[in-house]
This record gives structure tokens, sequence and C-alpha cells, in this order.
């Protein structure tokens, strides 16, 4: 036991260097590279021709965007070392020897293991009501565009990537790996929210387009339920759950049955809050008016 007790604080040691080392994802820098990105390309290669360039609820999305971090961390080290204590995760990583593959196969394996588990969380969170209620959060903004990557309620994206990024960082990958899949990471979350009509065309199964992803934040009854998978579509091909209407851009985004607003303290209480259907039906139709409204003053 004093082994295991010793292994699991080194590799709380090396996890807590990686996580902050490698979660760039929520710096100054990375925000800026994404907007001189995302922006730019959005007047360019419009998905919604009359969404507005800059909103006023991106400054929740900023908080979220930096704010991130600082409780995340804590809680990816605490599950990672658990996840190393129970003794399973050293087995992997002395009988299987990821680590010895080449590193590009590595960085594949590590996206599609944490594209497979995350595929099923996210299906999760749209069948399961409890769960809906914090992933509702990030459905909830009516303008999809880059920074809607990093509207996540905390329970969400503890359950939902936190947990699943410490258990494949314990299998026994090597850092180079993770290392390598740095910019993509960075980049490629906000790119499948940004405001672009690619399709990828033939490629649209392999890799997740911006408009692949963006159906997903359409309504229920149009592809709100579909397209789970964060990077490989071909899971959703998979499972019957893929959804991209030929030369069709999605247009209406939101969780139209919920009443989220865009102060970021209704959002964090949102999901603890009971639910009144009577006068949320009446606060949902308020917050459409009242956004449809401000659309139309501040687009640019």
């Amino acid at each position: 036991m004093d082994a295991i007790s010793a292994y699991a604080q080194h590799y709380w040691d090396v996890l807590r260097d990686f996580y902050f080392s490698t979660n760039h994802w929520h710096s100054f820098e990375w925000f800026i590279a994404n907007m001189l990105i995302f922006m730019p390309l959005a007047f360019v290669f419009p998905g919604k021709k009359k969404q507005p360039h800059v909103r006023l609820d991106m400054a929740t999305d900023g908080i979220y965007w930096f704010a991130g971090p600082h409780l995340y961390g804590p809680v990816f080290r605490f599950i990672a070392t658990f996840f190393v204590s129970l003794g399973a995760i050293q087995y992997v990583q002395m009988h299987w020897g990821l680590n010895q593959l080449p590193v590009l196969v590595q960085a594949f394996l590590i996206l599609l293991l944490t594209d497979f588990l995350q595929y099923w969380a996210h299906r999760a969170f749209h069948t399961v009501s409890l769960l809906w209620r914090f992933h509702s959060i990030h459905h909830s903004p009516v303008n999809v565009d880059w920074m809607t990557a990093a509207r996540f309620h905390p329970v969400n994206i503890i359950l939902y990537s936190t947990a699943m990024n410490a258990l494949v960082a314990t299998l026994g990958f090597s850092g180079e790996a993770f290392w390598l899949l740095v910019p993509f990471n960075a980049i490629y979350s906000p790119l499948v929210h940004a405001n672009l009509n690619w399709t990828y065309g033939p490629f649209k199964h392999l890799l997740a387009s911006p408009v692949f992803h963006r159906w997903h934040h359409t309504y229920p009854e149009e592809g709100g339920n579909k397209n789970f998978a964060p990077t490989f579509p071909f899971l959703d091909v998979m499972f019957g759950t893929f959804y991209m209407p030929k030369g069709k851009q999605p247009e209406v985004f939101g969780a139209p049955h919920d009443a989220i607003t865009g102060n970021i303290l209704q959002q964090l209480a949102y999901p603890f809050l009971p639910r009144n259907p009577t006068s949320q039906t009446a606060q949902t139709a308020a917050i459409a008016v009242e956004i449809a409204l401000a659309d139309g003053k501040r687009s640019i």
C-alpha cells in the first residue's frame, strides 16, 4: 500500500504540472489568438449572415473562459489521483505500453478515446432531465460563436470534460502526446462553435465542422438532439445521431424551453432552482423578445 500511495502522490504532482502547463485553452494568449482568427473569418464565411459579431453576453462567456481553470484544476487533480489510487491504472500502464507507441498514434488514440467517452456523456446530458438542467446553460445562447465554447456550467464541465480527461490522462500515454494536442484543443472547440459556413465537404464524417456542431445548437426538433461527437462525426453516423441537411445552414439557436438569461449568476443558480412551467414559459417569451430587440440594436 505504501508503494501505491507513493505512486499516487507522484502522479498527483505530474498531473498537476501537466494540467496547468498545458491548459492554455483558457489563457489570454489563446483568447486573443481565437478572436483574431474567428472574428474576421465570420465576416468572410458567415454561417448565419445576420448574426451580430459582437453581443452583450460576451462578457459572461469571458468570465467562464478565464475563471474555469481555477476551479477545474484542483478537481482534475483530485479525480486523476482517485483513478490512480484504484490500482487498475498501474496495470494498464505496465502491460499496455501505450507510451511506447508513436507519438502521433498516441495523440490519435487520446482523441478517439476521449471522443467516445464524451459522445455518450453528451447524449446523457441531453436525455437525463437532471443533467440537462446543467447542460442547458451551454445551449442558451441564441447567437452561437467561438466564445460559446466557454459557456459551461461548472457541474457540466466537471462531469463531462474534467473527469473524462483525468481518466484518459492516467492511462499511461506519454507527455509528448498530450503536448502535441495542446494547439488542437485550444483551437478546435472555438472553431466548431464559430459562425462559419464550413462543412468540410467529403470529409464531413471525419472531423466535426462548424456547420455540424452548430446544428447541435439548434432547437431539439431540428438538430438539437443530434451531433454529439466533439471531434469525430463518424461516431454519430455509427450510433444514428448524425444530422447535417445538405445545402442548409442552421439559423435558430438556443434552449427554448429553459428560461436562461445572460446573467452569469442566474446561469449558475438555474439548475438548482425549482421548475415552474407557467412562469417559465412567460419568462422564456420575455427573454426571447428582449434578445431579439437587443440583437437588432447591437448587430454590426
